[in-house]
């Protein structure tokens, strides 16, 4: 069975199945210049709609590198998960993990033209960051691309609340950035899947009930260690997870909803007493 050789591009017999080059000149030329010889996905996939989410969150792609900047404390444990998808998206690329203590990131960079290039080609764009349309046509895509771009780009936030109905502690899902195409993807997409996001800040998308949070960790879910952590917290410090709903719009607890008394009737705003427990009340970016 005939080959092409990957310097001339001419056919020829191989003589076992690793060969690539037609003759020992061709193999010489080729790597003339210490150049790695890469292999390139052939079709779309979620693994690679999950880093392609991930680069438009928090990437960076030019000529000869394509970077991902992470922090290393919040994102601690992530970057494993980040370089080894890397490897295993684009065998024998050139993949590098550089800690940069005074920028306060941690970086995974993948040095090689021909990552770039091709990152280039499927519609990575580094100014306007929009989806790509053959991410758009497939539902397990979308849902991989949004993964990679709530792991880079988003947070927990718990809010503890102490009423006469109990100790209840509630989570809000935040998506954070400035790009408007972004925003509007993860605003759109969620929406299409039957969740409730809200936006009421120019940057900032959020998921504030409970059943569609539990609804995103089983559907979606995430590989960032920070975002497991917190999305699975359902009892803490005497505090335990309600399942439904939430709060309602308008709420002093940071835009979460107001407790619910055990009968289900609302709790009145004497009734609750709004706890801040540092350093357990924050938003872990």
């Amino acid at each position: 069975m005939e080959k092409k050789c990957l310097f001339c591009k001419k056919k020829f017999i191989p003589q076992y199945k690793s060969h690539r080059f037609c003759t020992l000149s061709c193999a010489n030329r080729f790597n003339l210049n210490n150049k790695n010889w890469v292999s390139l996905p052939i079709q779309y996939t979620d693994k690679l709609a999950e880093l392609f989410g991930i680069l438009l969150g928090d990437g960076s792609v030019t000529k000869y590198f394509s970077k991902i900047f992470l922090n290393p404390i919040a994102d601690k444990g992530y970057s494993k998960f980040v370089e080894k998808l890397c490897t295993n998206l684009f065998p024998g690329a050139s993949i590098s993990h550089f800690f940069r203590p005074k920028n306060g990131t941690e970086e995974i960079q993948i040095s090689s033209k021909e990552v770039s290039d091709y990152l280039y080609s499927i519609g990575f764009n580094p100014v306007k960051r929009i989806v790509p349309k053959w991410i758009i046509a497939k539902d397990y895509l979308i849902k991989s691309t949004i993964r990679g771009l709530f792991d880079t780009e988003g947070s927990i936030g718990i809010k503890y609340f102490d009423g006469k109905g109990g100790k209840y502690l509630y989570k809000q899902l935040t998506f954070t950035n400035k790009n408007i195409n972004l925003l509007g993807f993860i605003e759109k997409q969620l929406k299409n899947f039957g969740y409730s996001p809200t936006k009421k800040s120019a940057k900032n998308i959020y998921l504030s009930n409970t059943i569609d949070i539990n609804r995103y960790s089983r559907e979606i879910g995430s590989h960032n260690p920070k975002i497991i952590k917190k999305i699975s917290i359902r009892n803490k410090n005497g505090f335990i997870s309600r399942p439904g709903r939430g709060a309602q719009k308008g709420s002093v607890a940071e835009r979460t909803n107001a407790p619910h008394l055990k009968c289900g009737k609302p709790a009145m705003a004497s009734e609750v007493r709004i706890l801040s427990l540092p350093p357990f009340n924050y938003l872990l970016k």
